[in-house]
């Protein structure tokens, strides 16, 4: 059974994401093309470097061809962001990336591109999953990947050039090249590393990179640029001089940081800089957007600048939809994706990073110095998250009794709402806020939490694991 959650199809490779699964998805999107869409436009397919990226994509490529679809297809792997930059720019209706992005090394996936280079919505991966899941248990057909090149079938194509254009156009390239900035960069073993490093070099910054190389284990850890993974870059930091460091996931959707002293600078706390950034040195206009597992530090700085701030499930697609249905500045979601206003339609970790160099260029600030500057003018909030395996019958019965029975814990204050726009979401009446989901991805019970204190975290983190009906079974808590 394939099933399309918030980022694509992804699954472990060898136990659900086979060549045969591959080319079952190729092949409901080619009667979904044919049935629908224009024939005559072709799809651009691209991958990412994770194991048999490459040659899935290949597969996919080759039952696209075999029924009519004529294929693009880039040869290079390439950040996601990217295909959705061409699927923009030429004008075409569907792009597909072969990644799974940040999740752990056994997996891979598909994720679906549609027209303007936005994130499929949920109707159509919905109508994909269908198709597909309907097809004849049969083997599917294809020819020749090479035979189809030579008929002409598929076509290499490249738009890097364009795309990185297209980076440095949205940065001041004066004002960072006067700085001289030295900057440490981690790729993840992913495929940020050689244009990122053209662009920083373009910008004259000094760069130095770690784990640049292709490594489909991801040196062992999870390709997501959150702290734990990023142990390595975090004594380089602390152990020499640079002005920031940068770390992209697996398909460079995906940013982390560091400041200037070595501090690890997670997502909530990116998307509080840039949009103040943008907001109170760059006199942008615009609201933001953001997923309900986001820092509410965000609303408070929209609300300052008298701006709308909005909130929506989790998934980026809705992230884009909303800053297209409003003309916002900003969206971003606490797992380190951030889309900016006139660019790609979907987040894009290289565009964050490249703004982040502007912005202690321009600023003439360390991070360390703008992130007091922020706290000290909106507050702050202790943020904590938890991801909790579970078993299939596992989810059946939490889901009982979080979404029929509609069970609330004992939390310790009083609540103001509770909403069950994505999961369940308390917000209390002191502001603070929890959530619990399950991951579209991962068969993960993801929980996010803001409170106002650290203590209280720890209160609601236990009146979470506590929680006998419940009974989740943590092993990290």
């Amino acid at each position: 059974m394939i099933k399309f959650g918030t980022g694509g199809w992804r699954s472990v490779i060898a136990e659900d994401f086979t060549f045969e699964n591959v080319r079952r998805v190729a092949k409901g999107l080619s009667i979904m093309i044919k049935s629908g869409g224009d024939v005559n436009k072709p799809v651009v397919v691209g991958h990412d470097l994770r194991f048999l990226s490459g040659r899935f994509s290949r597969a996919f490529s080759e039952v696209l061809a075999f029924n009519g679809i004529k294929v693009c297809f880039i040869d290079e792997a390439v950040p996601t962001p990217m295909v959705m930059y061409a699927v923009d720019q030429e004008e075409i209706d569907y792009g597909v990336v072969v990644t799974a992005s940040h999740n752990p090394p056994e997996y891979n996936g598909i994720k679906i591109i549609v027209e303007k280079g936005k994130d499929a919505p949920v109707e159509v991966t919905d109508q994909l999953e269908r198709i597909t899941n309907n097809l004849p248990d049969e083997e599917i057909k294809h020819e020749y990947f090479f035979d189809l090149v030579d008929e002409g079938k598929i076509q290499y194509y490249s738009n890097k050039n364009k795309y990185i254009d297209s980076l440095l156009s949205q940065v001041d390239v004066k004002e960072i090249m006067e700085k001289n900035l030295k900057v440490l960069f981690n790729p993840m073993y992913g495929v940020a590393n050689d244009i990122m490093k053209i662009c920083l070099s373009t910008l004259r910054c000094s760069v130095e990179t770690i784990n640049g190389y292709r490594d489909t284990m991801f040196g062992l850890h999870v390709p997501s640029p959150e702290r734990e993974s990023l142990q390595d870059m975090e004594y380089k930091m602390r152990n020499s001089k640079y002005n920031i460091g940068i770390a992209t996931d697996g398909d460079s959707d995906r940013l982390g940081l560091y400041d200037e002293e070595g501090n690890y600078v997670d997502a909530n706390k990116i998307l509080k800089l840039l949009y103040y950034y943008l907001k109170e040195y760059r006199r942008a206009p615009g609201g933001l957007v953001r997923n309900l597992t986001t820092t509410h530090i965000l609303d408070r700085i929209a609300a300052q600048y008298n701006e709308e701030a909005y909130e929506v499930p989790v998934g980026f697609k809705y992230i884009s939809a909303k800053m297209q249905e409003k003309d916002l500045l900003l969206g971003g979601e606490s797992s380190g994706g951030l889309k900016l206003r006139g660019h790609v339609n979907g987040k894009d970790g290289i565009l964050a990073a490249l703004l982040s160099v502007e912005m202690i260029a321009k600023t003439a600030k360390p991070i360390s110095i703008l992130l007091k500057e922020i706290d000290n003018r909106f507050g702050s909030l202790s943020f904590h998250s938890m991801n909790i395996p579970y078993r299939v019958e596992e989810r059946e019965r939490l889901s009982g009794i979080l979404f029929k029975e509609k069970y609330i814990p004992l939390f310790p204050w009083e609540i103001k709402k509770v909403s069950y726009m994505d999961g369940i979401k308390f917000y209390f009446k002191n502001e603070n806020w929890l959530s619990i989901r399950f991951s579209g991805t991962e068969p993960l019970i993801r929980i996010y939490m803001e409170m106002d204190s650290k203590e209280h975290v720890k209160e609601c983190n236990n009146t979470i694991i506590k929680d006998k009906k419940l009974a989740l079974v943590c092993q990290t808590c």
